[in-house]
């Protein structure tokens, strides 16, 4: 996985994800009942109705997670990595996130061509399409050519030589 529940209670917030993870027509889960069972806390002083709707929420998170970690994972094996990393690159943490977001979002109203989430996820996937492609690198493991700042040179044949000259 690339990003974690705990990241995501981070940034963009628990507010938010208790808001994006509501079933069409009803009200969100309580995010405070929602943090605590991120955070580890005892949830047993809490309505069992709204602890059940709070860990739907969390399983719905989930199932995004893995799915979004999915799709990084099928651009990055174009690359050739060997997956899972030992450390996950910050990078992608950042791109997990924003594809989370978006795919939590997709049921809700928005205007796509001024939405942050909609750009994060559009340039999440461009990257990730530039990592496939060798354009652009991660930082582990990659096989692209390091560049010395030099510039190259390619020798072309003459096209003025002393043979071709030689009648002028």
């Amino acid at each position: 996985m690339y990003i974690t529940l705990q990241q995501l209670s981070e940034k963009p917030g628990v507010v938010e994800l208790a808001q994006v993870t509501a079933q069409v027509g009803q009200p969100p889960a309580d995010w405070r009942i929602i943090s605590k069972i991120i955070d580890g806390e005892d949830v047993a002083s809490e309505q069992p109705a709204a602890v059940e709707k709070a860990q739907q929420s969390i399983a719905r998170i989930d199932e995004v997670i893995v799915d979004s970690s999915a799709l990084i994972d099928g651009y990055l094996r174009q690359r050739g990595y060997k997956l899972p990393f030992k450390q996950v690159p910050r990078i992608l943490t950042t791109w997990a996130r924003a594809i989370v977001r978006y795919s939590l979002h997709q049921h809700l109203p928005s205007e796509e061509k001024n939405s942050p989430i909609v750009r994060d996820y559009r340039d999440a996937l461009k990257l990730l399409q530039l990592v496939a492609e060798g354009k652009f690198s991660l930082g582990l493991e990659d096989t692209l050519a390091e560049s010395s700042g030099e510039p190259k040179f390619i020798k072309r044949e003459r096209v003025f030589t002393a043979e071709t000259l030689k009648d002028y």
